[in-house]
């Protein structure tokens, strides 16, 4: 079996040092611009480089993020000039989200490896097949696949898998959550999320809340950990194990990344009889290194994920949002201010300790002298607070653990093994090769003299080479030639060991670089002018809905969700919009997993039916599947707002796979939208926008159970109709309606206020949009041909007089995202 790669993050340079220390194969950074983690402690440039080089020298790889959406003017002005001195330094590959950016990076650097980030929402091999022909030699899956979806995808694409094995996990799927954006200003697609999915909600069926209370944080899933799973998910072809955790602290992504190589190793030696056979002879080391990650950070204990094909109550963190620690014990006795604490694990002088209920922290302390497991240990705590007995007591700092990770990993750097070759012949040049792997060099100094008293000898020669201190190497074997009473002065000698080092040092990192290639230049045309009477389109999710877009004759064009109706059904409602003189399309469904695929492709002759005139696609998997299962000459290709056209080199990206229609991203402001006028299809002028797309399942969530449709080709919802009106509610009281998609199993949320640009018309037009759109969700027939009526009016018959729609956004068309 082929060894597996353990990439670590590096949020800082002393993490990446103690990463590469503890045994990881590859970093991911982030530098000073365009990465998921604008907040981290990212690397400036020429701390960058120089972090480059340490890795390089070490073996290993390292990857650079440039994993969020950017842009016209970043992209234009920006990214080549950032990019290029990495390049040139020779970062291993680049880690990419927006799809102008690929192709951008393929264009202007055709040799550069590029890794399509889990911000592309990729959950079948064909989409990553999609990006290929572009320089794309890797795809980091959605991190929602269960394990037979990995198997399926990793047989069907030669591209390399990687897969997120521990760490946080987003409620939402990646690249697809617009919540922090949205109620906050501060985009997960910028490298600015706010995490408001750690906030507290309420969960309410109409106005019944159907959650009790202290289960708050709803949206908060349990940290990953698949330490027991090594097997399978090295069994399942994975090639790389990633590590969640730029922002977390050195001694983090030392420990985990220790873990995980030492049983990656483990497995790879024994095979896998004889590694379960170690697990049970070493039964109590494994669980105190998977207890060492549970105090490095967990939220909630640790879940296996979506690996095990599942979502609901059991992944979820609801009463606790940041690290848990782990459970040490419980109060045994209160006397006074004194809680008395009954210990079920050892603890350490500056350990820190909570003591909980169930609802909240009550309060933590610092531990001032150790005690063991079975002991009492007593505590002050201040007058007032209601601290009872039987009330949990956990540890969120292991002190002991970190310094010990400390001392293993970041006090002392990693060194590699070389071997060197001395050779001391009197009358000839003193000569030293080194050799690092496959690269070798060779230092001369002067020639040696002949002794005349005390010669070196070799052990003294060998001693004296042997001294790397703080270098990057060590010496696993050194030979010395020596013929002749030789003298060597000391110094001369230190001064060549040093030129040596040096320049194998050197060696290695040259033996990365790469040469620049020019800027290039490549304008793609717009496609709309002067569109002073946009059309207007029209998506709907429910029958009524579409009756009453069909009556109005300025609607050009009807937007069906694919699951508005069963497919059987499905026919009847296009043929209707048909008859009705309008143009009628598919929306297609946020996430097209494997089950999705293969439904589709047992309906595929519905689909081909010419009452369908095209298709909005969310999804690489969806472009494919159009493209190779359907016969589609005739059908028009619509992106969506979620496939982020944001820049001109995303329009050149699409145009390359044959689409030239683009619905408008909803995080351009008015101005950014004015750079790319007359590139748009649709420009969304109204509708609930969703804020999320989940693999979880709040219904699921409030029944406590577990579901497992999307695993299953079928139509049938697995949660009943007693759960149709779900919403969220925050803290300041904004309501955040929930649909579910169960065919297909996700949940979309939606945002609390409807968008509006009713009063923008005159901006609206000079952006040029081909037509305006106007998706309607949870209103009725008669709300859907009010509101049509008032778009009606202000951009086609241009009525002054604007009746703006209650409680409405207009989103980012005013305030844009940073």
């Amino acid at each position: 079996m082929k060894n597996i790669e353990i990439l670590a993050p590096a949020g800082s340079i002393t993490s990446l040092k103690a990463a590469i220390h503890a045994g990881c194969d590859a970093v991911y950074i982030g530098g000073s611009k365009f990465g998921a983690r604008a907040y981290a402690d990212n690397f400036g440039q020429e701390e960058l480089c120089q972090a480059i080089d340490y890795v390089h020298v070490h073996g290993k790889k390292v990857y650079l993020t440039i994993n969020t959406l950017l842009k016209n003017k970043e992209i234009e002005k920006e990214l080549y000039s950032y990019l290029h001195p990495y390049y040139e330094q020779g970062v291993d590959a680049v880690i990419v989200q927006d799809s102008g950016v690929l192709l951008f990076v393929h264009e202007h650097f055709p040799d550069f490896p590029i890794h399509a980030s889990t911000q592309m929402s990729l959950t079948m091999g064909c989409g990553g097949d999609v990006l290929k022909s572009l320089g794309v030699t890797r795809l980091v899956n959605a991190r929602e696949l269960g394990l037979e979806e990995i198997k399926a995808l990793r047989s069907s694409t030669d591209l390399e898998v990687e897969s997120f094995v521990h760490g946080a996990l987003c409620y939402c799927y990646s690249g697809q959550c617009l919540l922090s954006s949205m109620i906050g200003g501060r985009s997960g697609n910028r490298g600015r999320c706010a995490q408001p999915c750690r906030m507290p909600y309420q969960l309410y069926n109409g106005k019944q809340a159907v959650m009790d209370k202290e289960d708050k944080y709803l949206l908060s899933p349990k940290d990953i950990c698949t330490l027991d799973r090594i097997p399978e998910l090295m069994e399942a072809g994975i090639d790389s194990f990633k590590i969640e955790g730029r922002m977390k602290r050195p001694e983090y992504a030392a420990g985990v990344a220790y873990a995980y190589r030492k049983y990656a190793d483990k497995y790879l030696e024994l095979g896998k009889e004889n590694y379960q056979k170690f697990l049970s002879k070493h039964e109590e080391e494994f669980k105190n290194d998977k207890r060492m990650l549970l105090d490095l950070y967990s939220r909630g204990g640790f879940t296996g994920g979506y690996y095990e094909h599942r979502n609901g109550k059991a992944m979820m963190s609801l009463t606790r949002p940041n690290h848990s620690g782990v459970y040490v014990g419980k109060v045994e006795k209160v006397r006074g201010n004194q809680a008395i604490i009954r210990l079920e694990e050892d603890i350490q002088a500056q350990d820190i300790l909570e003591i909980r209920n169930r609802q909240d922290d009550v309060y933590d302390f610092t531990v001032k002298a150790g005690e063991v497991k079975g002991k009492d240990y007593t505590t002050n705590f201040k007058s007032g607070l209601k601290i009872s007995t039987g009330f949990s007591v956990y540890r969120t700092k292991n002190n002991m653990l970190l310094d010990h990770l400390a001392d293993r990993f970041l006090k002392e750097e990693r060194k590699e093994p070389i071997t060197g070759e001395l050779t001391a012949i009197v009358s000839k040049p003193l000569q030293l090769a080194l050799t690092c792997r496959d690269i070798t060099v060779m230092v001369r100094g002067e020639l040696v003299e002949e002794a005349k008293n005390q010669p070196m000898t070799k052990e003294k020669l060998e001693k004296q080479v042997n001294k790397t201190n703080d270098t990057s190497f060590f010496f696993k074997e050194l030979s010395i030639t020596q013929e002749g009473n030789t003298f060597i002065p000391v110094q001369r000698l230190n001064e060549l060991r040093r030129q040596g080092l040096q320049l194998l040092y050197d060696a290695i990192k040259e033996s990365y670089r790469r040469e620049l290639k020019e800027n290039i230049e490549n304008p793609v045309a717009p496609y709309y002018q002067d569109t002073t009477v946009p059309g207007i389109s029209v998506s709907v999710i429910k029958e009524d809905q579409l009756k009453a877009a069909c009556k109005n004759p300025e609607v050009e064009n009807v937007y069906l969700e694919s699951d508005i109706v069963s497919f059987s059904k499905l026919l009847s409602l296009t043929a209707y919009v048909k008859e009705k003189g309008k143009k009628c399309y598919l929306l297609l469904p946020h996430i097209f997993r494997k089950a999705t695929y293969e439904l589709f492709r047992q309906n595929k002759t519905i689909l081909e039916d010419n009452t369908i005139d095209g298709y909005i696609i969310r999804n690489y998997e969806e472009y494919y599947f159009i493209t190779k299962e359907l016969e589609f000459d005739k059908k028009q290709l619509v992106t969506d707002y979620n496939l982020y056209v944001m820049n001109t080199w995303n329009v050149r990206f699409w145009r390359k796979k044959g689409i030239k229609c683009h619905t408008a991203p909803l995080e351009l402001n008015n101005e950014e939208l004015l750079e790319m006028n007359g590139y748009y299809w649709d420009l969304l002028v109204y509708g609930r926008m969703p804020l999320m797309v989940s693999a979880q399942c709040l219904a699921k969530t409030a029944q406590g159970s577990i579901n497992q449709n999307y695993t299953k080709v079928t139509e049938a919802p697995c949660c009943g109709p007693d759960m149709e009106e779900l919403n969220l509610t925050d803290r300041f009281q904004k309501s955040f309606p929930i649909k579910r998609h169960c065919r297909d199993c996700y949940n979309l949320i939606y945002n609390s206020q409807r968008l509006s640009l009713l009063s923008n018309r005159e901006e609206v037009i000079k952006i040029s949009p081909k037509n305006i759109r106007l998706d309607f969700t949870y209103e009725t027939g008669d709300e859907t041909e009010k509101i049509l009526h008032k778009f009606i009016n202000t951009y086609h018959k241009k009525s002054l007089k604007v009746e703006e729609i209650k409680d409405f956004t207009r989103g980012h068309f005013k305030r844009g995202i940073e």
